[in-house]
Order: C-alpha cells, then sequence, then structure tokens
C-alpha cells in the first residue's frame, strides 16, 4: 500500500472530490473510489473527506491506495495544423474552424479536429503543460457541424470552461450566422418546431409532442446571380436548426443536398460570423484587437470575424 499526496492548483480546484479523482486516475473505479473515501483510505486535508466536497486551491488530498489504481493518464498531443486565433485575451480564446474540419472527433482513432487542433496549440505555446495538469485538458466550449465555418469559444482554465459551459446552457451567448441560398428566405422572426430524428431534423409549424421550440430572425443582405446573402440571428440553438428551418420554408441553404437543394454537394454556405457574451468574471478584454469591441448599452463583449474572411456572394 502506498501513499500518494496531491496538491491542489487553480485548474483542479472549484470540482467535487470524486470527479476529480475520476478524471486524474482512470483506473480507480466508482465503488472503489467511493469505498476508498468511506474508509478514509482518501482523505482531504488530513481529514475525512465526502465524496461530493468541492475542492478549494491549497487542498491536500492523501491517497492510501496499490500503485495501480493510482496511475495518472498520459494525455497524447499529436502535432497538427495551427488553429486559427480570432481572438485572445487572459481568460477566452475565440477560433474559427473552417467548413470541413470536424469540431470533436466522432469515431476511435486518429481524426484531425479543432479541439486537437487547440490542444495542440496551446501545448506548443506554452499555454497548457500536460505533464503538471492532473485533471484540466483544454477543450472547445461548443461546436459546429463539420461543413459549417466560424466563430467557437474555448476557455484558457478549467474556472473559465466552466463559465462558458454555464453561459452557454443558460443561453447567455448570442450568435449570428451568415447564410447563402437559392432563393429569397422569409425575413423576420421565424418560429418554428423542431425535433431530432437520428442524423436529420423534423420541423413543425405547431406545438408537437417531442419538438422543441426553434426561433431565429432572418434579414436579407445582398442578392447576385440567383444566390442571396443573409444574416441569422439564433434565439435558440437547436440541432441543425437553421438548415432545417430554412429547408421547410422552401429556401434550403445553397449545396445543402441533405436538407433538399438537389444541386448540392454537400459543402453548404453556412458561417458563424459573430458572437455576443458577458466578460467573464476575471476576464480583461483586449479591445484594442480589431475582431472585438463592447456593446455600448450591455457591456457585452462582441468578437466578429474579419470582413475579409465573412461569406460572401464574391466568393
Amino acid at each position: 500500500m502506498n501513499m500518494k499526496e496531491i496538491h491542489i492548483d487553480h485548474n483542479d480546484a472549484g470540482q467535487r472530490l470524486d470527479k476529480f479523482l475520476a478524471k486524474t486516475f482512470p483506473n480507480l473505479g466508482k465503488s472503489a473510489m467511493y469505498k476508498a473515501i468511506r474508509n478514509k483510505k482518501i482523505k482531504v486535508n488530513r481529514k475525512r473527506a465526502a465524496f461530493d466536497q468541492k475542492l478549494v486551491y491549497g487542498d491536500t488530498i492523501l491517497l492510501f491506495l496499490p500503485p495501480d489504481l493510482l496511475e495518472t493518464r498520459e494525455r497524447q498531443i499529436v502535432k497538427l495544423p495551427d488553429p486559427q486565433v480570432v481572438y485572445e485575451d487572459n481568460e477566452l480564446l475565440v477560433l474559427n474552424k473552417p467548413a470541413g474540419l470536424l469540431s470533436v472527433k466522432d469515431a476511435p482513432g486518429d481524426q484531425d479536429t479543432l479541439n486537437d487542433r487547440l490542444l495542440w496549440w496551446m501545448s506548443k505555446t506554452g499555454r497548457y503543460d500536460a505533464k503538471t495538469e492532473l485533471s484540466f485538458t483544454p477543450a472547445i466550449s461548443h461546436r459546429l457541424d463539420r461543413n459549417t465555418a466560424g466563430l467557437v469559444l474555448a476557455g484558457k482554465n478549467a474556472k473559465s470552461s466552466r463559465e462558458l459551459a454555464e453561459a452557454i446552457r443558460e443561453r447567455k451567448i448570442h450568435k449570428n450566422y451568415l447564410a447563402i441560398t437559392r432563393k429569397r428566405p422569409k425575413e423576420g422572426r421565424i418560429v418554428l418546431y423542431l425535433k431530432k430524428e437520428q442524423t436529420m431534423a423534423k420541423i413543425s409549424e405547431t406545438p408537437q409532442e417531442g419538438y422543441q421550440e426553434a426561433i431565429m430572425n432572418v434579414q436579407v443582405l445582398e442578392e447576385k446571380d440567383g444566390r442571396v446573402l443573409s444574416t441569422v440571428d439564433l434565439e435558440t440553438g437547436r440541432f441543425h436548426q437553421i438548415r432545417a428551418s430554412l429547408a421547410y420554408l422552401g429556401t434550403p441553404l445553397w449545396q445543402d443536398r441533405k436538407y433538399g437543394d438537389p444541386d448540392g454537394n454537400g459543402r453548404y454556405a453556412l458561417q458563424a460570423w459573430r458572437i455576443e457574451l458577458e466578460p467573464l468574471e476575471d476576464e480583461k478584454p483586449t479591445l484594442d484587437d480589431p475582431c472585438a469591441h463592447l456593446n455600448e448599452k450591455t457591456g457585452s463583449l462582441i468578437i466578429e470575424l474579419p470582413e475579409s474572411q465573412r461569406l460572401s456572394l464574391n466568393r
């Protein structure tokens, strides 16, 4: 029986003891963990611990367990192309995901994803050290579909990552999209109802069991050569909401074969070009960045893609 001592750092603080142990020691199963906590084989600050107690910076965990249960996970960081970082401050990163790139892995094995590009870049630039971090691994805070391009948020540490996740759950992050259709879409505030069925979204004009409200605002910007560029402001973030809603209304995205463009090749034209959110608790926004500014009325932070990279009818 060995004794292992762990000191809780900033990126480990703020989470439950059992969650921290599960991330840090993959060989320590749940039943063995809870039994060890009950039998005082795992202590916090040399006192009896509770499985759901919140860890704070500076806590010391003592583990009196066999060495094989206390092996840590070796994080594999693969060299990949650097992600395009549109904006960075002390807490937040905003990346530009190109169309065709997965946000996260969707199958076992080696895949190039935005999430792994983020991990590679943060490790390469010294923003993350896999050898010293026990439970925190950088990750994007939300996803875009493979062929949807645009802005994706990531926290630079565990605290900011948790705050972003909470803001997303509470719908405090607003995303605006640019979309190209073959016809002029319906404009204004559009209220429909959406249900996910396997890999497709089904739409209804009226409430039905199993359907969720799907609201978006559409404004046409430009028409040219049989195509139409519009802005889409989401009030809800449902599965394939923009693609399915526009298709239901008879104006599918240009090239979106899955949702009704018969001449499409699957590389549809949809881009998350603008994100607005309240600054995080300890965040110091970088307002000299040309891609960022504050909303004068609300104080929210706005990040936008440079105009040269926005979806356009001219490219």
